[in-house]
């Protein structure tokens, strides 16, 4: 499929995934997903063979969160192979972040259960199983978690979701001529780039909103593509990065994500149609406003108080060398081991972490912590990268330096990630595990 050009409407009607809604349990939130083979039309008319949650046809249904409540999370494999559930930018304690350590064998049922004790942010969920969490992405395991709070100034802020709250799960794809999908790993610098691009599952899609402000929650699940994005006929306003809401509304001409990332944008349909592109693919989302349809408000100009870590309470620096090592990738001239620990590192420390990278293009993930970008090159980070995040672009020509605390939770025997989030190269060995150990 061709580059699709962005003043042409789109064909296919976006599918918005439906909300899980939970059992409540002793005034515990109980979720149950299960994972299991399905089949998708992506727009084509055939039925290709895919993987997804709770019989819907790709991805999982969308969780919502409530920041304060508690959950129990159950996960059921119906797969032939192995896979785990990793909530992915969640806060966590290691033995329910669902890495590759908490294996959920053919017809086995794992148990998350934790508080949710962060602000409203946008995350997901997806396999982490090493070596095949590529794979099973790529066929469609994964899903949005949105978790809300009681912030008033999002009191106002588009939130109907699936009508002016749209979730924007980006997932490039390549077809076999019969219309099935087409998977591999590449060990290129680039990752496996695809071909066809897909959003929400669906192929050249159209959605129809308000007339007025829209809130795309955007999702770049991509096994390594990484989309710089636009808005066609409108303004784009970044509300939120991976770990919550900024400081304010920052306007920005381009969004560049790379796998792993997620973003909240208000765009502004008003005026007429706004399409979404992107520089490689073109037309990503076409946004049809409907004047008949309640249209929110535009954001505040203050959005969430981030309370930003000062070099004074940094207890310890440690340096993160992203780089071939023999036939994959690893992280400081070492691929994944499940039984080495990498990093130790004392409850409650706070820690300034420099991200370096030898070849190739990477995004490094750190699990159970949202962090602070604290300088790129050097260079304190622009408003729009000013909040929490838990991903972040590295290249040879970009180090980047964040903070982090790791004041949650210790566990003495099951570790945390950290890894590059283009699945390729973490399939093929770039990631780490630490441990956070009480003193």
């Amino acid at each position: 499929m061709n580059a699709l050009d962005a003043a042409t409407a789109g064909t296919n009607e976006l599918m918005i995934p439906d909300l899980l809604e939970p059992t409540m349990v002793d005034g515990v939130a109980r979720y149950d997903l299960s994972i299991a083979p399905s089949s998708h039309d992506f727009g084509t008319g055939v039925d290709a063979e895919t993987i997804s949650y709770n019989d819907q046809s790709i991805l999982g249904p969308t969780l919502r969160w409530t920041s304060g409540a508690a959950l129990e999370l159950h996960v059921t494999n119906g797969l032939e192979d192995g896979t785990t559930a990793h909530w992915h930018g969640a806060d966590v304690p290691a033995e329910d972040d669902g890495g590759p350590h908490s294996l959920i064998g053919p017809g086995e049922t794992w148990t998350a259960d934790f508080d949710v004790i962060q602000p409203a942010a946008t995350l997901w969920y997806h396999p982490h199983l090493m070596g095949t969490s590529a794979e099973q992405v790529f066929a469609g395991a994964a899903g949005m978690i949105i978790v809300d709070d009681d912030n008033p100034n999002a009191a106002t802020i588009p939130q109907t979701y699936g009508v002016d709250d749209i979730p924007v799960i980006l997932q490039d794809r390549e077809f076999t001529a019969d219309g099935q999908l087409s998977f591999e790993i590449d060990n290129d610098d680039d990752g496996d780039l695809n071909p066809d691009l897909t959003v929400n599952g669906t192929l050249d899609p159209y959605t129809t909103v308000p007339a007025g402000p829209v809130r795309l929650r955007l999702l770049n699940g991509s096994q390594a593509r990484i989309y710089e994005l636009q808005v066609s006929n409108g303004s784009m306003v970044k509300i939120a990065s991976d770990g919550g809401y900024l400081p304010a509304p920052a306007s920005i001409d381009t969004l560049v994500m790379g796998p792993g990332d997620r973003a909240e944008i208000i765009v502004d349909t008003s005026a007429g149609e706004v399409m979404l592109v992107d520089a490689n693919f073109g037309r990503v989302l076409e946004l049809r406003p409907d004047p008949n349809l309640p249209a929110a408000e535009h954001p505040p100009s203050t959005l969430a108080a981030i309370d930003m870590i000062s070099p004074d309470e940094v207890d310890g620096e440690r340096t993160f060398v992203m780089d071939e090592v023999g036939d994959g990738w690893g992280i400081n001239g070492q691929r994944m081991d499940m039984a080495r620990i990498d990093q130790t590192i004392a409850f409650n420390d706070t820690e300034y972490w420099t991200v370096t990278v030898e070849d190739g293009i990477h995004t490094f993930h750190v699990h159970q912590t949202q962090f602070q970008i604290v300088s790129i090159n050097g260079e304190p980070p622009p408003p729009e990268d000013a909040g929490w995040e838990d991903t972040v672009l590295v290249t040879e020509d970009r180090e980047v330096v964040i903070a982090a605390r790791f004041n949650s939770y210790p566990n003495p025997n099951i570790p945390y990630m950290f890894h590059c989030h283009l699945l390729d190269h973490e399939d093929l060995g770039m990631m780490g595990q630490f441990q956070v150990i009480e003193g």
